[in-house]
């Protein structure tokens, strides 16, 4: 019963950090089918590395407290990385947020088929292994792997030479922290510690997809606009998605759920237009990834216009009015003209709106059609 719980757990804590991370791509641009495809390759990155290390120990070149201390940190998140590597240069890899997100899942993947090596082993004690792991090992396989991503989708971005530093040195930080938590393990340190270094690891990942969040929030103000069939007023809600209940609340009083529903799909999808248009700058001399680029964001519009044809007129315009800080309703703008008016005409009703629009009527019209 033991062994069933701890292979249970083995597998649901990990998947939950994930579902977490991957709830934390805000603007949602990390598409799902490479999430499931990272976390299957991490799992065949996982049975290339025991290969090599059983092997290795085989032909007696390493024992296996040489590997466990010192090669499995550089060949584990190197096998990790090529699935993630091969991404970056897919249009479905967008900026370090994409990166954190299928580095993360590739890391998972890695240490749930891991997980069920070390519960299998240890049956009398499966539950303690699985318990110790999920909150230790595993965040450590799964935040190295995270920061290879995130400097994969800096090195997409960055079009100078130190495109290529941003990238070691992502892949040095990984294998270094990989390698000091394998030697901290072997030394017999406490299990807090452990778990203090796995959750140190994903509070970094944390933080580094708010700064790639911060960031995207730039990106979308900069280059979302007309170009892309987006007026001033959308482009303003879409960078208030922070308040994205607000937002949506008076839209579902007024118009209903599905209404709001679409409102919230055609936000989305101008945000994460105003993203793709900020990457076509690092394609300039790379014209296949700039049409592949260039026919997402088409994609993109179409599903705008039929989100609009959804939502109607006079849905969009509440959408845009009531929640743009520089827009002033109609009325409130008449009252302004009116009270101006009557200042400037000592008082009369109506600031003489009412006598001015007689006047322009009794007003005679050359027979030609030119007054």
């Amino acid at each position: 019963m033991g062994m069933i719980i701890g292979l249970i757990l083995a597998f649901i804590v990990p998947v939950f950090f994930l579902g977490f991370i991957y709830k934390f791509d805000f603007y949602q641009t990390g598409q799902f089918r490479f999430v499931v495809l990272c976390f299957g390759w991490g799992i065949i990155a996982y049975y290339l590395a025991v290969a090599l290390h059983v092997t290795l120990v085989d032909n007696k070149v390493s024992d296996w407290d040489r590997i466990i201390r010192f090669v499995a940190p550089v060949d584990e998140e190197i096998f990790k990385a090529l699935f993630l590597i091969f991404l970056v240069s897919r249009p479905a890899f967008t900026y370090s947020v994409d990166g954190a997100v299928y580095g993360f899942a590739t890391g998972i993947g890695f240490a749930v088929i891991e997980n069920v090596e070390y519960v299998t082993d240890e049956p009398t004690i499966a539950l303690a292994v699985a318990l110790q792991r999920v909150f230790s090992t595993n965040l450590i396989h799964a935040s190295s792997s995270a920061i290879i991503g995130i400097a994969l989708g800096m090195f997409r971005l960055e079009r100078s030479s130190s495109r290529w530093m941003v990238f070691l040195v992502g892949v040095a930080l990984a294998i270094g922290q990989h390698m000091f938590f394998n030697n901290m393990i072997s030394n017999g340190t406490y299990l807090i510690v452990a778990i203090g270094a796995g959750f140190f690891g994903a509070g970094f990942i944390y933080l580094a997809m708010r700064r790639g969040r911060k960031q995207a929030q730039g990106w979308i103000k900069e280059k979302l606009g007309m170009a892309d069939r987006v007026t001033d007023g959308e482009a303003r809600v879409v960078n208030r998605l922070e308040s994205l209940d607000e937002i949506l609340l008076p839209v579902v009083e007024r118009f209903g759920a599905e209404t709001a529903s679409q409102v919230e799909k055609l936000l989305f999808l101008q945000a994460r237009l105003g993203i793709k248009r900020k990457t076509l700058d690092s394609f300039q001399d790379n014209e296949k990834m700039r049409n592949a680029v260039e026919a997402e964001m088409s994609d993109m519009r179409m599903q705008m216009d039929e989100a609009r044809r959804y939502i109607g007129t006079y849905a969009m315009m509440f959408v845009r009015g009531t929640f743009t800080e520089e827009i002033v309703s109609v009325w409130d703008q008449m009252q302004t003209k009116i009270q101006e008016r009557s200042a400037a005409t000592g008082g009369q009703k109506g600031g003489g709106l009412w006598s001015s629009l007689d006047d322009r009527v009794k007003q005679p019209v050359n027979p030609g059609g030119i007054e």
